[in-house]
């Protein structure tokens, strides 16, 4: 219980990041509007509180060469990358929006696994895929509702990429554990957003209110170590099929969270487009078998 319990507080954080984001945006604060800097703060100061229980959890253990290699490399993909395009696309998408195409990152993660662990690809998998892609083009066609073609573009590379991260996470978690190599990544990859946020965004911080550092301390603290440690944590403690479900939950409380916070409607199209998105992660994590279905 304590393990689902943590599980769903973890799937609550992660669903306020982009009524967050976007708060930060138009709330009256400046902070929204300087993305690569949002994910400097966010992962460098969630790597720093994320280090000690690291470090304790690793118990002298150290990373070879070849895996600070692939750690520098998931920073790098999962965190630089990814997180950049994510905060970008915010900044022009709805928040639910925005939370419902990222939220079906699981059904590529099916694509990538067969790369790097021992998955197969199926009819289902290619079907769950072709579903949620089949989601997303509705949202797309949907442009009257002011949804910005950009911003889908941004947010699906981001789930993809954060898809492949995953899988790489999935591959050498077993040999140092999860928070170690989140904490790591996520220093790694906040660090490397610096050059990128002083190049193109230029220096702003002088500028900043308290709100928007309210907003940076909640971002990096609760919406990111808080939400990932009870995540992890939650994921360790119950089944894997309970796990894999708990993600359908996230584009749901967004849009419940962007309506309250941020008053922002969901339309038919918008809401035919998410139901292929569900149902293509539905068709993902459901296997049937000749007398039914099986979970």
């Amino acid at each position: 219980m304590r393990g689902l319990l943590a599980l769903l507080a973890g799937i609550v954080l992660f669903s306020t990041l982009e009524v967050t984001s976007k708060l930060m945006q138009i709330g009256g604060g400046i902070a929204g509007h300087y993305p690569f800097w949002l994910v400097a703060f966010r992962f460098i100061i969630t790597g720093l509180v994320l280090l000690v229980p690291a470090v304790l959890q690793l118990r002298g253990k150290a990373f070879n060469r070849r895996d600070v290699a692939i750690l520098t490399g998931m920073g790098l993909l999962g965190i630089t990358l990814m997180s950049s395009l994510y905060h970008l696309s915010i900044t022009v998408l709805p928040a639910n929006i925005a939370a419902l195409v990222f939220s079906c990152n699981p059904v590529f993660v099916i694509l990538f696994a067969p790369l790097v662990l021992p998955e197969k690809i199926t009819v289902r998998k290619l079907v769950a895929v072709g579903l949620c892609l089949i989601g997303i083009a509705v949202l797309a066609w949907n442009r009257a509702t002011d949804i910005s073609l950009t911003g889908l573009l941004l947010m699906m590379s981001a789930s993809v990429i954060f898809a492949l991260h995953t899988v790489l996470f999935k591959k050498i978690t077993p040999r140092y554990g999860a928070l170690p190599i989140t904490a790591v990544t996520g220093l790694i990859g906040g660090l490397c957003v610096l050059p990128l946020a002083f190049g193109l965004e230029g220096m702003p911080l002088a500028s900043f209110a308290m709100a928007d550092w309210l907003g940076i301390a909640y971002l990096a603290f609760i919406g990111t170590a808080l939400g990932y440690f009870l995540f992890l944590y939650g994921l360790g403690h119950v089944e894997a099929g309970t796990g894999s479900m708990a993600f359908f939950l996230k584009p749901f409380l967004a849009a419940l969270f962007a309506w309250i916070g941020l008053h922002e409607k969901l339309t038919i199209p918008m809401l035919i487009g998410g139901a292929l998105i569900l149902g293509g992660m539905g068709v993902a994590l459901v296997k049937f078998s000749r007398f039914g279905t099986r979970p």
